[in-house]
């Protein structure tokens, strides 16, 4: 029996691996900061991909 897909099934993959690209680079990204003391410009900076990434997501999987 074939497996069915809704039509929208290769956006929705995209976006769930542009998401868990944003999640992997802010969290390398965060990984070396240094660790005498942590900027909070820096920790923006580090959450920017992911952020990013999730506001693409989202606006994929508007409708």
């Amino acid at each position: 029996m074939p497996v069915l897909r809704p039509a929208g099934a290769k956006p929705r993959r995209l976006a769930l691996v542009l998401l868990a690209g944003g999640g992997l680079v802010s969290f390398l990204a965060l990984a070396a900061t240094p660790h005498d003391g942590l900027h909070p410009l820096a920790l923006m900076a580090a959450l920017l991909p992911l952020q990013l990434a999730a506001l693409a997501w989202a606006g994929m999987h508007r409708r």
